[in-house]
């Protein structure tokens, strides 16, 4: 009787199928953060040089920005870099809103309106935000520019995100954005453990998972 059941156990499972999988790898993304990285270079140059191109280098550059973020929220979210990175603020620049300025919503259509009315720009200053913050502002964007001939900033790319922009707006140069990339792609796991926790936090039980990368 025991063999019957163990046999129908098995057919059972038979018809389920199977399932192939592998373990998240950071090469792919990063490989396509490296491309991203290289692409908004190439953009942001032609947008603030104002050079001839058969492409809208401001259409390219938005795009560019986007699966770069992607590419950041994976890392992180699939704990393909160290718990260290994730948890170290990197230096940002950012412009303020204008204290005293009666707010001008941009249209949906554009991508960096009505900044001249919003923000000061006469200044930018320092912050320090976890690589989280800074991928989650660029993947949901609603603010794209490229900022040139101020006399006050250096000429470089404007971004935030749709809760982030009546605060504030992100301003890079372009090596300032290369660095935020080359922070993701320099950083590497040297080792990984995964289990399981319980509710106190034992090493026991299947209801929740614990992750560490160094």
């Amino acid at each position: 009787m025991q063999q019957e059941e163990i046999e129908r156990e098995l057919e059972q499972m038979r018809k389920l199928g199977s399932v192939s999988s592998s373990e998240w790898q950071s090469y792919t993304w990063k490989n396509e953060l490296a491309e991203q990285k290289r692409r908004i270079s190439l953009h942001l140059d032609e947008a603030l040089t104002d050079a001839e191109t058969e492409h809208n280098p401001y259409h390219m550059l938005e795009r560019a920005i986007g699966v770069a973020a992607v590419c950041m929220r994976r890392l992180i979210e699939c704990r393909l870099v160290t718990d260290r990175f994730r948890g170290t603020a990197l230096e940002v620049h950012e412009v303020l809103a204008k204290a005293d300025a009666d707010w001008r919503e941009p249209l949906i259509s554009r991508t960096a309106s009505e900044i001249f009315n919003n923000y000061d720009l006469t200044a930018r200053r320092a912050e320090k935000r976890i690589p989280k913050v800074i991928s989650d502002k660029m993947l949901h964007a609603r603010v794209i520019g490229a900022l040139s001939g101020n006399a006050f900033i250096p000429d470089g790319l404007l971004i935030a995100s749709d809760t982030q922009s009546k605060t504030q707006l992100s301003h890079f140069t372009p090596p300032e954005i290369a660095s935020i990339f080359d922070a993701f792609l320099d950083d590497q796991v040297q080792s990984s453990t995964d289990g399981y926790l319980d509710k106190d936090g034992d090493f026991k039980g299947t209801r929740k998972v614990f992750a560490i990368r160094d």
